[in-house]
């Protein structure tokens, strides 16, 4: 189901799924420890709150021909993963104190609102450039850039309340599908975490056979990423795991060594530097 139509009543399908499971949590798992080690559950779902509402202005601006920064924010393209995380973590917390028990219903008038924004959209709409801190991107993007998040803090706020959390199935072609995005732009700016400049490159091969496959090369040079998705030359490190491990481990949810123990991922080549790949991809 790759239409915009499609993708978006999956969306809506998952969202309102998710909604309903904030409903059933007790006030104790509200102030559990998350899976993001800054925030509890409810201050994951006051992000996803604040993300609906973010994602929803830059898409109305956008087509209204505005796609420049909103109040506040750096340009778009400017902002990472690492840049923003002391930021957004203030933000959230704040947003969720100020909203204190009316966190839950504007969780849903937002996230509801953004959904039925995208589901309006026009194949001429869905063109339209609008801003996101990670770069200018086209209206009908929004839906893959929301699933994403739903499915990440999803699994973040129910991996830390079940025993047995996984991504929502629906999700990994919008995730994988975002990640083979960032061939256009020759890097991997939000889930990478730059460190020193390397003497030498890394290059990591992910074989991802299913239900998503995805054959990618990830190139790291210490200060940078980026992904190749035709590798063409040998890797220092081969990574084989399905889709919800490889997406768990690029935005940082699973640690290599996690992975291995858990019979995840397989491993080929040099150890030391497939023990590194953690300390880039951390997420947020």
């Amino acid at each position: 189901m790759n239409s915009h139509e499609g993708r978006v009543e999956l969306l809506r399908w998952e969202s309102d799924r998710f909604r309903q499971y904030l409903k059933t949590l007790s006030g104790e798992a509200w102030t559990q420890q998350s899976a993001c080690d800054r925030w509890q559950v409810r201050d994951v779902a006051a992000h996803l709150m604040g993300n609906a509402e973010g994602y929803a202005a830059s898409v109305s601006r956008g087509l209204e021909g505005d796609s420049s920064p909103p109040e506040g924010r750096g340009p778009a393209g400017a902002s990472s993963a690492a840049s923003s995380a002391d930021g957004l973590a203030k933000r959230v917390l704040a947003q969720r104190e100020s909203l204190g028990d009316g966190l839950l219903p504007a969780y849903e008038e937002r996230d509801s609102h953004l959904i039925a924004l995208l589901a309006g959209l026009s194949p001429e709409d869905q063109d339209k450039p609008c801003y996101h801190p990670g770069g200018i991107v086209p209206a009908g993007n929004f839906v893959d850039l929301r699933f994403k998040e739903l499915a990440m803090h999803a699994w973040d706020i129910q991996s830390s309340l079940e025993a047995d959390a996984h991504l929502l199935p629906d999700s990994l072609p919008s995730i994988i599908l975002l990640i083979s995005r960032s061939v256009a732009s020759g890097s991997l700016p939000w889930a990478f975490w730059p460190g020193p400049s390397l003497d030498s490159i890394v290059r990591y091969r992910f074989e991802v056979a299913a239900p998503v496959p995805i054959d990618a090369q990830i190139v790291v040079e210490g200060d940078k990423a980026r992904l190749e998705d035709s590798p063409g030359g040998p890797a220092e490190v081969t990574f084989r795991c399905d889709t919800e491990t490889f997406a768990l481990l690029m935005y940082g949810r699973l640690a290599l060594e996690q992975a291995v123990a858990g019979c995840r991922l397989a491993v080929e080549g040099d150890p030391d530097l497939a023990a590194q790949f953690s300390q880039w991809f951390k997420g947020i």
